[in-house]
C-alpha cells in the first residue's frame, strides 16, 4: 500500500495537485485499503489500480478472480474506513460486478 501511495502522490505532484488534497486521497487509499483487508476473508486476491489525469483521481479495487460473495458484500455494510472515504471522496460506488470499490476524487 506504501508503494501506492508513494507512487500516486507523485503523479499528483507532478500535475500541480496541492498537498492537502494529496494528503486526503492518501488517506482515501489507506482506507479504502483497510475496509477490504476488513471484510475479504483470507485467500482472496484483489488489486489495487490509481488513475489521474488532470480532472480526477479513480481508485479501484477489484478481485481478479472466483471470490466468496457473502464476504465481498459485507463490503456495502457501513464501517468506519468506508465513512471516513465518503466523507473525503465525490464518488464512492462498493460491489458492482467484479468490483469492489470505486473511489472517485476530483482535482
Amino acid at each position: 500500500m506504501n508503494t501506492i501511495r508513494h507512487v500516486l502522490d507523485g503523479a499528483l505532484e507532478g500535475l500541480g495537485v496541492d498537498a492537502q488534497l494529496r494528503d486526503d486521497i492518501g488517506l482515501i487509499v489507506s482506507e479504502t485499503w483497510a475496509n477490504v483487508i476488513a471484510h475479504v476473508r483470507i485467500g482472496v486476491a484483489f488489486q489495487v489500480r490509481a488513475t489521474v489525469d488532470e480532472k480526477q483521481c479513480v481508485i479501484e479495487v477489484t478481485h481478479p478472480g472466483p471470490a466468496a460473495v457473502e464476504q465481498i458484500n459485507a463490503l456495502t455494510a457501513s464501517g468506519h474506513s468506508l465513512r471516513v472515504v465518503r466523507s473525503l471522496a465525490d464518488e464512492v460506488d462498493v460491489d458492482s460486478d467484479d468490483l469492489l470499490v470505486r473511489v472517485t476524487k476530483r482535482l
